[in-house]
C-alpha cells in the first residue's frame, strides 16, 4: 500500500491512501511507499527507520496498471493549415 502525506487535496491519488500530516503519530503499518508534501522530517524519519521509502510528493508517477490521465484537449479548434491546403 502506498501512502501520500499532504495538508492539500491530491489530484490523481490513483488508490492511494491520503493522510493529513498533521495527525502523525507513527507509521501505518503494510504501508511500502510513502510520498510527502511539504517538508515533514518526522514523518521522513519514522517511515524510513522503519525500512521504508519516502519520496516528495513530485516523484508520484501512475501505479502499475493504472491508466494515465489524458491529457486536456486545447479548447480552440487547430488554426494551422493542412498541408494539402498551403
Amino acid at each position: 500500500m502506498q501512502l501520500i502525506y499532504s495538508t492539500e487535496k491530491v489530484e490523481n491519488a490513483e488508490g492511494r491512501s491520503v493522510k493529513n500530516p498533521r495527525h502523525f503519530l507513527a507509521p501505518v503499518e503494510g504501508v511500502t511507499k510513502v510520498y510527502i508534501a511539504g517538508d515533514w522530517p518526522k514523518i521522513r524519519r519514522a517511515y524510513e527507520a522503519a525500512g521504508v521509502s519516502v519520496s516528495p510528493i513530485e516523484e508520484m508517477r501512475a501505479l502499475p496498471g493504472r491508466a494515465k490521465v489524458p491529457a486536456a484537449k486545447p479548447d480552440r479548434p487547430d488554426t494551422e493549415p493542412k498541408p494539402d491546403q498551403a
